[in-house]
């Protein structure tokens, strides 16, 4: 099973990355570019990272990225427990 999920955080790529191991409680993971590889116990999630530019909001320019989780090989209860772990971790980098 692969379910996908999408976010537009409101991050750099740099940002997302530096925040991103404790979203992947304890996978191995390699990045390679902008795209993250991780394998667990439970499946391989694939984190394709795009960043899209700066938003303006009033005098301020926030840059923004969008994020691309693929959960291979997870159940929908483990798929579920590791996205509730992910948004835990990743909320504070501007989004999840």
């Amino acid at each position: 099973m692969v379910k996908t999920v999408t976010h537009d955080v409101q991050t750099s790529v740099h940002a997302y990355l530096r925040e991103m191991p404790g979203a992947l409680g304890h996978m191995d993971y390699e990045v390679r570019g902008n795209r993250v590889i991780a394998h667990g116990d439970d499946g391989t999630v694939v984190i394709e990272l795009t960043y899209e530019g700066e938003r303006r909001l009033g005098s301020l320019e926030l840059p923004m990225t969008h994020v691309e989780l693929n959960l291979i090989g997870f159940s929908d209860s483990a798929a579920d427990a590791f996205l509730r772990n992910y948004d835990k971790h990743m909320m504070r980098t501007g989004g999840g």
